[in-house]
């Protein structure tokens, strides 16, 4: 037997799990400052409800992992996490809306793997329901703004508008494949010019499909002057009327060609970029998308719904530096285990995460090389002689220096182990 993972599927050692940990605690905590309620769904599902809102050609449908019970009932793997929140909501009527829900877990894809891309990986979402307000728009803007900032990346989101794309086909007298033609033009930039007038030339003749890239690329006064009434412009307007306001402009900018998901979305869509190039695809989106709930409910209710997902895949990679390990202390005991316990129970009651060395009881050299190799910054060795004198010394295993602390003053230790660098 070769012992090795599925491709596109890893394990992840403490250290990686030590910085996914701090991204998603970052994460959660904006999550819940802005007012959205933990969920966890279903990773397992009916495929036909997982295949729902796309369809059984959609690309994302052939990439479900599908699978039978004993039952034989046809099983999926979730994909995302927006189908398992549209079935929350159906099966849930009588919540008050809106309703504003955060979820982080794991999804699986059978499709492509590339670095920041596997095929059972993370999403972290956010979302709203019950809300079809400019507001809640910019708010999950400025909120993903914040989050990427606290993680050390700069943003550049792009916004566009599927109206404003479907107000363009219309102009040009195009009444067909108005899906498959958005689908192209939301490549535009992941593919060269002469493919994609290949691929609007499935669908459009020759002139057609020039004047559409070059109208595609315009600014947003000059798609005013050819669309004057389009409902995606004065959309757009307004929200940058409002990210200016609130000083957020800069972070974004207008992309008329962008579509995400095709007919999932309806209004406004966005996606993250690191401003830096450093990772060039995606790092999270998201958009308006009225109609996937209103219709899976199918009850006469309207579920305006919008929301906002990153990608913790590519955040791991921008933030990839070493990081310390979530245990701030490793205590050495010198035939003092019982008092050491005593000792580390009082700083895990303040919060600090602290070990104490019992693999080899008293071999002070294993305890600071294990303590290096999984990076714990500070030790201690605890003797009679520190016992008997009612203090300790924590050393600082990065720096070397050293700190003398009383016993009867732990916050004091505590205090010390949380803000020191």
């Amino acid at each position: 037997m070769v012992i090795h993972n599925l491709k596109g599927v890893t394990d992840f050692d403490p250290a990686v799990m030590t910085l996914r940990n701090h991204i998603t605690d970052i994460l959660r905590r904006n999550f819940e400052l802005y007012g959205y309620q933990p969920l966890d769904t279903a990773m397992l599902n009916y495929r036909d409800l997982l295949t729902y809102k796309y369809g059984e050609q959609a690309e994302i449908v052939k990439e479900i992992y599908s699978l039978s019970d004993q039952g034989a009932r046809d099983l999926g793997l979730r994909f995302d996490l927006t189908v398992p929140f549209c079935k929350y909501i159906a099966l849930n009527r009588s919540l008050k809306l809106p309703f504003k829900r955060y979820e982080i877990g794991k999804v699986f894809r059978n499709g492509p793997v590339k670095p920041g891309r596997l095929r059972e990986f993370i999403q972290c979402d956010v979302d709203v329901v019950g809300d079809g307000s400019r507001e809640i728009e910019i708010e999950l803007l400025e909120l993903a703004i914040t989050c990427y900032l606290q993680l050390g990346i700069t943003p550049q989101i792009q916004i566009g508008h599927r109206q404003i794309l479907t107000g363009l086909l219309q102009s040009f007298g195009v009444t067909e494949n108005h899906d498959a033609i958005i689908g192209v033009l939301d490549k535009i930039k992941k593919i060269t010019r002469e493919e994609t007038l290949t691929e609007l030339g499935k669908y459009l003749p020759n002139d057609k499909a020039t004047k559409l890239l070059e109208t595609v690329s315009l600014d947003l006064p000059a798609l005013e002057k050819l669309l004057p009434n389009n409902i995606g412009i004065a959309e757009i307007k307004e929200i940058w009327t409002q990210l200016t306001a609130l000083n957020l402009a800069k972070y974004c900018v207008f992309n008329p060609s962008l579509a995400r998901g095709l007919n999932v979305y309806t209004g406004v869509v966005w996606e993250v970029f690191d401003a830096q190039g450093r990772y060039t695809s995606s790092l999270g989106g998201g958009g308006r998308y009225d109609h996937i709930i209103t219709n899976f409910v199918a009850s006469g209710v309207a579920y305006p719904a919008v929301g906002l997902s990153f990608g913790l895949e590519p955040i791991t990679l921008l933030s990839a530096t070493q990081t310390a390990s979530p245990i701030k202390l490793i205590i050495v005991p010198m035939d003092t285990a019982p008092q050491c316990h005593t000792i580390a129970n009082q700083l895990r009651t303040l919060g600090i995460p602290t070990m104490i060395w019992t693999a080899k009881p008293g071999k002070v050299g294993k305890a600071l090389e294990y303590a290096a190799a999984t990076q714990i910054t500070y030790a201690t060795v605890i003797g009679t002689d520190e016992i008997n004198n009612g203090h300790l010394r924590i050393k600082n295993l990065n720096t070397g220096a050293q700190v003398d602390f009383d016993f009867n003053n732990f916050q004091a230790i505590a205090t010390y182990l949380t803000q020191a660098n």
